[in-house]
């Protein structure tokens, strides 16, 4: 196998890793009645403390358009505020709401206890190893 191959293989394993834990975080969630972009969003809110729509189609890969309708959905159901500041009358900033907040405090703890046995079979020198390699390729990419 070459190289090409294998860094498509890997990509594709990244992928696939991805997709199968926001499945598992999706349905762990399902009550909520949040959908996995609206998840992506409010962690992102999370990291940040405030964004603005730009800000989260750079982080989402999304368009513009669909980034407004699912932060509007999220206005909607109380999750967000919008602010808008004398400084920048052009963008319209984006943080919690209380509920907010406290959806995502609770999100934390519900996913720290979907993964808390997920690398129980490995040594901690495995683990460490993932964590090196996972970030070679974040700083590759």
């Amino acid at each position: 196998m070459d190289n090409n191959n294998k860094t498509f293989e890997i990509l594709m394993l990244i992928k696939q890793i991805y997709f199968k834990s926001m499945k598992k975080i999706e349905i762990s969630l399902s009550e909520t009645g949040l959908t996995h972009q609206q998840i992506m969003v409010l962690k992102i809110i999370g990291h940040n403390k405030e964004v603005t729509i730009t800000d989260l189609c750079n982080e989402l890969y999304l368009s513009k358009g669909t980034v407004s309708g699912i932060v509007n959905r999220l206005h909607q159901a109380d999750y967000i505020k919008k602010t808008k500041y004398d400084f920048d009358k052009r963008n319209t900033y984006i943080s919690f709401s209380s509920k907010g907040f406290e959806f995502a405090k609770n999100f934390r703890e519900k996913i720290e206890e979907i993964f808390e046995n997920l690398f129980e079979d490995m040594s901690e020198k495995e683990v460490d190893e993932v964590i090196e390699h996972l970030k070679l390729i974040k700083e590759l990419l």
